[in-house]
């Protein structure tokens, strides 16, 4: 409800209030008035008709008979009596009850506004002797026509008053209406209609003396806009650019990399779509990075990635290309309507550059980036998508490659058998098979292995109903992410033990950095080994490499409780980690080995060469065996 109707509507009850009070005040003092006066009537009356009987003239019964019927006949009382002084009547005159057919006022108004009977009686006397006492009532039929007609009169008047108000407020508010109308709605609606640089029209002389104030106060707020104007736009601007743009690096942001993936899988039309391909790096270090270099200098190399990147897809797709920052350590770009073979050129180019583009972390060596790249088609849920390269980016960090992670959704399904790969449904299968006791050992000959009669061991996932157990290269990069490693680990280990009672030679098995990190999972590897100390002679733990250089400590506290329990260690992936020459003597492995890159480079690399021959001399010195056959 508007202002101006609860103003009017206030006084409109106002007014029914007042009159309403003006009808029961003045009904009211009517009915009193009439009241009074009949009883006024009643003893002027008795005293009259008193004095009249008193006379010795008028003492015949006949003739005080006579005088009470003619007083009684002139229809002012309803009774009148005359009694001797015993209070025995000698005379009465009385109305018959009933309705009265000179009343003209409804039942219902008489038993709301009823009248007093009103009484009086006076002594009749001779000389000094009582003859007896005269009683009359007062008829109120003439008063109740009385008041019942000014009742009606006032009513009818106190209608008409209101229909005369009523009549006044529709003129008020249409009138109230037109002139806000004319003198604020329009100049408020030219205000919105204007353009920033107009001016609003001359202002009018308003109807009422209070608009002209505020016909004044719209102008000034006029001007106070128009010279805004511009400063709002360009916050508008602004605020666009960082709605989709991250603030650092100046790429678009996660929201506006959602959003077109989203409309590329979600075609207008159902002959409409794009399929391609989505690739998404991330800076594992980060946080290192930070911690050894400042703020201003990190975000310079970040802008510098971001543009390096920028300017190779924008080669290879031209200028409409974008990179997306995801997050502080993501980064992705979408390539449309591209085949499998060119998404992989381009995501290898791009791994160049981010290989070019990586920072020295003291002893721990380079910053990592591990890439990851799948497929996408029209229709395909967006949340399978990011998935898929969740999945994949759990693959990547966990294998430590430096290549593009490639996981086609294609694959992705026919290896998990239509599960999906997204961490809650990796988490209920790792959980159930924990629960359920669904692991198995697969176990090969280590075709890489310098001597003979060595076994490589690889845990398997059998789930009920599958038509194929799951590798580990498959569920240890969820189970890693998930924090689910160390209890898959110990898995691999018992199987192992019991593998080694039953079989002879040696067994390789490896264990996850991320299982090592656990102080709880130490505890229970060393009771598990101390329980068969014969088997634990003849198992060897493969090691990544890079866990002793990132995380020495550990990794050094490890393999001391590994000889203590007598199993030997092995460190794969060595060529990608030379910083780990400083500490092999801190862990004396069982065996080093190279991958098959560093064998390739060093016919025309004299570093490869000089890396090659510093492994092998180290290797002797600690009495390791260098492992040059086989890759990583």
């Amino acid at each position: 409800m508007s202002l101006l109707r609860q103003l009017l509507l206030s006084v409109t009850l106002a007014i029914l209030v007042i009159l309403a009070g003006a009808i029961i005040v003045s009904v009211g003092s009517a009915r009193q008035y009439l009241d009074a006066q009949l009883q006024g009537q009643s003893d002027a009356t008795a005293t009259s008709l008193a004095l009249t009987l008193s006379q010795p003239s008028n003492q015949d019964p006949t003739v005080r008979e006579l005088l009470i019927s003619v007083l009684f006949d002139s229809g002012q009382f309803r009774v009148i009596e005359f009694l001797d002084p015993t209070g025995r009547i000698l005379t009465r005159r009385q109305k018959e009850d009933g309705r009265d057919s000179r009343i003209a006022a409804p039942d219902w108004f008489s038993h709301l506004l009823p009248l007093e009977r009103h009484e009086a009686q006076r002594q009749v006397t001779n000389g000094w002797t009582q003859l007896g006492v005269v009683r009359l009532q007062a008829d109120d039929a003439y008063a109740r026509n009385a008041l019942w007609a000014n009742t009606v009169r006032i009513v009818l008047l106190t209608l008409g008053a209101g229909v005369l108000w009523g009549l006044f407020v529709l003129v008020l508010m249409r009138w109230l209406r037109q002139a806000l109308q004319d003198d604020v709605t329009a100049r408020v609606q030219a205000m919105a209609d204007a353009a920033a640089g107009d001016d609003l029209p001359p202002v009018r002389h308003p109807a009422m003396v209070e608009l002209r104030e505020v016909a004044r106060i719209i102008t000034r707020t006029h001007e106070q806009v128009r010279a805004t104007a511009a400063e709002r736009q360009s916050r508008i601007e602004s605020l666009e650019l960082e709605l989709n743009q991250d603030e650092v690096t100046g790429l678009a942001n996660r929201k506006y990399f959602i959003n077109e993936l989203r409309r590329m899988l979600e075609p207008s039309a159902p002959d409409q779509g794009v399929d391609g391909h989505v690739m998404l790096f991330r800076q594992c270090d980060l946080q290192a990075i930070n911690q050894t270099m400042s703020r201003q200098v990190v975000d310079r190399w970040l802008r510098n990635m971001g543009r390096l990147v920028l300017e190779v897809l924008r080669e290879r797709l031209g200028p409409q290309a974008w990179l997306a920052r995801l997050n502080g350590s993501d980064f992705a770009f979408v390539l449309p309507m591209m085949p499998g073979p060119m998404a992989v050129r381009v995501a290898q180019a791009v791994g160049e550059i981010l290989q070019a583009q990586r920072i020295q972390l003291g002893q721990a060596g380079l910053c990592r980036w591990r890439m990851v790249l799948t497929d996408f088609e029209p229709g395909e849920p967006l949340g399978d998508v990011l998935s898929r390269l969740d999945e994949a980016l759990m693959r990547a960090e966990s294998a430590g490659h430096t290549d593009v992670e490639y996981l086609p959704g294609e694959d992705l399904r026919s290896l998990t058998g239509g599960r999906g790969g997204g961490e809650q449904a990796w988490r209920t299968l790792l959980r159930n098979a924990l629960d359920e006791d669904w692991f198995a050992l697969a176990t090969r000959r280590d075709p890489s292995a310098a001597s003979e009669g060595r076994t490589l061991g690889l845990l398997t996932l059998h789930e009920p109903g599958a038509s194929e157990p799951l590798s580990g290269y498959l569920f240890m990069p969820p189970a890693v992410r998930l924090g689910l490693s160390a209890a898959c680990d110990l898995q691999a280990v018992g199987l192992g033990l019991g593998w080694l009672r039953t079989h002879p030679g040696d067994l390789v098995l490896r264990v996850s950095l991320a299982s090592i990190l656990h102080e709880e999972f130490r505890g229970e590897l060393a009771g598990l080994l101390a329980e068969m100390p014969d088997q634990s002679a003849r198992l060897l733990i493969d090691l990544d490499a890079y866990g002793l250089v990132a995380q020495r400590a550990q990794v050094v506290a490890f393999a001391a409780m590994l000889r203590e329990h007598g199993v030997r260690l092995g460190l794969r992936r060595f060529a990608e980690q030379p910083e780990a020459l400083l500490y092999l003597h801190e862990i004396r492995p069982e065996y080093l080995r190279v991958s098959g890159t560093l064998l390739a480079a060093q016919a025309d690399s004299p570093g490869a060469r000089r890396l090659l021959a510093a492994v092998l001399d180290t290797a002797r010195e600690i009495g390791a065996v260098a492992d040059l056959s086989a890759g990583s």
